[in-house]
């Protein structure tokens, strides 16, 4: 079952009643009231926008609508409670059924946390066993973050995700306060690892999820799983060790210490010795086998993938 963290619709104006329309932000234009806004962001994202010239209703939440239930994120069980906190809010009432047939979905976090001992060893592992430094830039973040970037010129083609610690963010003071708020137990997100996609247009949503359309029961009940097949399509196979000769074993080495045992800047290196066309990551091969030979967990891709399903 897929899990999000955050869901942006946009469905029919039909489908909402103001109860309160002071909490609303209004637009009017010769006289006329074109536009209501509501939007919170603690102690979670709520925006409701209805634009009256477009008949739309728009509605972008984040899983901690869930309240007490936070960790069980957005997913098939847990969407008409959503839209049921939403209701209890006073500020209007949305027409649940009618939203969970019509709605589509045009924005969408793909969100899964894991229970990992160590998740520095899986961000490490992930980071120096990409296939590419090219086509993916990867960055380690000072806050222990780790983001993988495709590189891509289009907005519709370019995707993201996220790893990191979700208990060390739950401690940041924001959190702390939604924590207590809603009486969660400090130790809810002990040693949980968090993957996170970013899925920005419908068109990157229906080729993630493999689906015809982003209706909103469509996203939802996808069976597939678009962070392992990420995952799966950037991270080596580093199952399968090669033996290496002394010889090579003292060169690789080497160069892996010139490189601080960075492969993205190996492969930089590698890019200016050898010849356009030259087919790279067999180039890279032994220096991916050394490091991962380095690492004392004998993590693996196998490993990442198994966590994951």
């Amino acid at each position: 079952m897929l899990t999000f963290d955050k869901l942006k619709l946009v469905t029919k104006i039909d489908y909402i009643q103001i109860d309160d329309i002071d909490r609303f932000q209004q637009t009017i234009k010769n006289n006329t009231l074109t536009e209501l806004k509501f939007n919170i962001t603690s102690p979670y994202l709520l925006y409701i926008e209805i634009d009256y010239l477009e008949k739309e209703l728009v509605i972008e939440f984040s899983g901690k609508i869930l309240g007490s239930d936070y960790k069980k994120l957005i997913s098939t069980e847990t969407i008409r409670q959503c839209f049921e906190n939403i209701n209890s809010l006073g500020v209007c009432s949305l027409d649940v059924e009618a939203i969970l047939a019509d709605a589509i979905v045009v924005k969408c976090d793909v969100t899964q946390d894991v229970y990992c001992a160590d998740i520095s060893v899986v961000a490490e592992f992930i980071r120096g066993n990409m296939k590419s430094y090219k086509q993916f830039s990867v960055k380690c973040h000072r806050n222990g973050n780790l983001t993988i970037d495709k590189s891509v010129d289009t907005r519709q083609a370019k995707k993201r995700i996220t790893i990191y610690n979700k208990s060390r963010e739950m401690k940041k003071m924001d959190n702390r306060k939604f924590m207590n708020e809603y009486n969660i137990p400090d130790a809810e997100f002990d040693n949980m690892c968090r993957f996170e996609i970013n899925l920005n247009s419908k068109a990157q949503i229906r080729t993630s999820l493999g689906i015809a359309d982003t209706r909103l029961m469509s996203v939802l009940t996808s069976t597939r799983n678009p962070i392992i097949d990420f995952l799966d399509d950037i991270v080596a196979n580093t199952d399968e060790m090669i033996p290496l000769t002394d010889k090579q074993t003292y060169i690789t080495t080497l160069v892996l210490r010139d490189c601080n045992n960075d492969l993205a800047e190996v492969e930089e290196k590698m890019r200016q010795i050898y010849s356009k066309g030259t087919n790279i990551s067999k180039v890279m091969k032994p220096y991916k086998e050394a490091l991962a030979k380095k690492n004392k967990s004998k993590f693996t891709k196998q490993d990442l993938l198994q966590m994951l399903r």
